[in-house]
C-alpha cells in the first residue's frame, strides 16, 4: 500500500512539474509573439524624423531676452493701458542693447520694426501721461527710419533717466557682425541683415 502511495506522488508531482514547464513556455511563447507584432508594427509605420531642437547658448553677461516685455509689446493694441512711464524708458533701452557694447546689460528685447510702430503708437495716444514724451518720440522716430548713429547716446541717457550709474553704460557701438551674434545668442534667431544702419553721420 506504501508503495502505491510513493508513486502516486511521484507520477503526482511529475504531472505538476510538466504542467507548470508548459504554463512558463506557453506564456514566454504568447509574450515573444506580442513583441514580434509591435516590432513590425513600428517597422510598417510612417518613421518620424528626429527633428533636433535648436538650444540657444545665451551669455548672460552679455544679457539675455526679456519674454515678458517682448509679450507685453507685442500684445498692446491701441486703445489698451499704456505702460508706466519707467517701463517705457526700460523697454527702450532693453532694445538698444542689441546693437550697443557694454560691460554688463540686463535683460534684452529684440528690436523690430513692428514693435518700434507700436511703442511709437503708445507713447504718440498717451503724450500727457510721460513726463519724457519728447526723449522718446526722438529716439523711437530715428529709429523708425533706421537711423541707429546715435543709439549708444540713447542707451546711456535712458539709462541715467532710470537714476542708474557708470555699470553698464556703453562705450560703442556694435558692428553688424557683433550685433548678428548678439542676436543669434540672446534671441536665437540667424539673420544675415539687421534692421536698421549703426553708422555715424558726423
Amino acid at each position: 500500500m506504501r508503495w502505491i502511495h510513493v508513486v502516486g506522488i511521484v507520477v503526482l508531482t511529475a504531472l505538476l512539474s510538466i504542467s507548470g514547464t508548459y504554463f512558463v513556455l506557453d506564456k514566454n511563447y504568447k509574450q515573444e509573439a506580442s513583441n514580434k507584432d509591435t516590432d513590425s508594427e513600428l517597422e510598417n509605420s510612417p518613421k518620424m524624423e528626429a527633428k533636433e531642437e535648436f538650444v540657444s547658448t545665451v551669455d548672460t553677461q552679455f544679457g539675455w531676452e526679456n519674454p515678458v516685455f517682448s509679450r507685453r509689446i507685442d500684445e498692446w493694441k491701441s486703445g489698451d493701458e499704456p505702460f508706466v512711464d519707467n517701463l517705457v524708458e526700460e523697454v527702450l533701452q532693453q532694445m538698444s542693447h542689441q546693437k550697443i557694447i557694454a560691460d554688463e546689460k540686463e535683460s534684452s528685447i529684440m528690436i523690430t520694426p513692428e514693435r518700434i510702430d507700436t511703442l511709437l503708437q503708445m507713447v504718440e495716444e498717451n503724450k500727457d501721461v510721460y513726463e519724457h514724451r519728447e526723449q522718446y518720440l526722438d529716439v523711437l522716430n530715428r529709429w523708425k527710419l533706421g537711423d541707429f548713429s546715435s543709439v549708444d547716446q540713447d542707451h546711456n541717457d535712458l539709462w541715467f533717466l532710470q537714476g542708474s550709474k557708470q555699470d553698464g553704460i556703453a562705450y560703442r557701438i556694435a558692428t553688424k557682425e557683433q550685433e548678428i551674434g548678439y542676436i543669434f545668442r540672446v534671441f536665437a534667431k540667424e539673420v544675415v541683415e539687421v534692421f536698421g544702419s549703426s553708422i555715424h553721420t558726423n
